[in-house]
């Protein structure tokens, strides 16, 4: 372990002296924001797309998404134009199992000049270079679908997957872990670090926290309830705390304050609040999501307002400060409910509307991803149908 503590710790400290530019102003436009005056700006997304997972801002006009078709498109939110980014493919293609997981993760490095995203095998990690999305490098390690991707500064990021890993990265050409195929034009790329979590053998989610400068994820153990979150010194990556959640059911994401030690977690029912400034003792607060029980799907923080994608189309604002959901001038509860989205009326749908839904369209939208621009006064939030066999998606920017 040695040598491999001396290489993170020089790759570590070669990108520290660098400020990395998170937006401060994020946290006062937040503040000041009214959340009951956002208002809705559907973008058209062709049919063939089905269920956008994630998403991410590459500049002020264009945002790339990536669904569950596996297939990433970018789409101009000024003119509504889309264009499709090719899907990385490894030069030694490995056998994936099942090929519709999707892709869940898209992440781009502080100063926006790589993209990480999945591949066309759903297990590997694939890099983009900005802004031309040129194909740099394709990771490979992973054994099942990737679910977590997570820049630790403009050099060094962390992927989870369903295999139980979370794997450290890095773009340098490090021997050992880089291998340059000339005929394809790209790297191939092994984990410079392995990182395998006690107790959860499935990852849903990573976040990293510049704070605290911990890695936080969420998964599962052996059994269907046994939901966990693991926090991990990025300096010291043998120094990990597990945290066994309160809330037991549908742990899919994690998110962190931009200048605190707090992280949050959605589940089926609850927001649940984690302090990790004190490893010695368990900080959670659960807080009760205002829909009935259908699951938290996207987690953001701006300042102290964390923004909550739901399913039955709801988006909703909690106030960390003040410990509250934030409210209007009437002082309900500001919740932001979808007018449109697409779903396949097939007999599965036909089958679904008259057994467990109302008649509505929208009420099976799930917003699934969601992310604001550097501004912060403009929200993407996109989604789909959240039943398995349903297809369909959304796409919307709020402002």
């Amino acid at each position: 372990m040695g040598k491999m503590e001396n290489i993170i710790g020089h790759l570590y400290n070669r990108d520290s002296k660098r400020p990395i530019p998170y937006n401060h102003r994020k946290q006062i436009i937040a503040k000041s924001r009214n959340c009951s005056y956002l208002t809705e700006r559907c973008i058209e997304v062709p049919n063939t797309y089905n269920k956008i997972f994630a998403s991410v801002w590459v500049d002020t006009d264009h945002v790339v998404v990536g669904t569950k078709c596996n297939r990433l498109l970018e789409i101009n939110v000024q003119n509504g134009s889309k264009r499709e980014i090719p899907l990385m493919r490894s030069p030694y293609p490995r056998e994936v199992p099942d090929q519709t997981a999707g892709i869940h993760a898209i992440a781009l490095n502080p100063s926006k000049s790589f993209m990480a995203t999945g591949g066309q095998n759903v297990n590997d990690l694939a890099l983009y270079s900005l802004p031309d999305y040129q194909p740099y490098a394709v990771g490979e390690f992973h054994q099942s679908w990737l679910f977590g991707i997570s820049w630790i500064n403009d050099f060094m990021l962390c992927t989870g997957a369903r295999d139980g890993n979370v794997c450290l990265w890095t773009i340098f050409d490090v021997d050992g872990f880089s291998t340059y195929e000339e005929e394809c034009g790209m790297y191939r790329k092994t984990p410079i670090e392995i990182l395998r979590t006690e107790g959860i053998i499935r990852i849903r989610d990573t976040h990293y926290n510049p704070t605290c400068e911990r890695l936080g994820t969420i998964g599962y153990g052996a059994g269907k309830y046994d939901a966990k979150v693991c926090f991990v010194d990025i300096r010291q990556p043998l120094q990990k705390r597990v945290i066994t959640l309160p809330q037991k059911e549908e742990n899919i994401v994690i998110s962190g304050h931009d200048s605190s030690p707090l992280f949050a977690v959605g589940s089926l029912s609850h927001l649940m609040l984690i302090d990790d400034r004190d490893p010695n003792t368990t900080d959670i607060t659960s807080v009760k999501i205002l829909e009935p029980a259908q699951g938290i799907r996207s987690l953001s923080f701006q300042g102290d307002i964390i923004t909550i994608g739901a399913c039955k189309t709801s988006l909703m604002f909690y106030d960390v400060r003040n410990r509250k959901y934030v409210t209007d001038h009437d002082e309900n509860p500001v919740k932001r409910k979808l007018k449109q989205g697409y779903v396949a009326e097939n007999m599965d749908w036909h089958m679904h509307r008259y057994s467990f839904y109302p008649p509505s369209t929208s009420d099976v939208i799930s917003i699934m991803t969601h992310c604001y621009d550097d501004s912060g006064l403009r929200l993407f939030a996109a989604g789909g149908p959240l039943p398995l066999e349903l297809i369909g998606n959304y796409a919307s920017i709020w402002e």
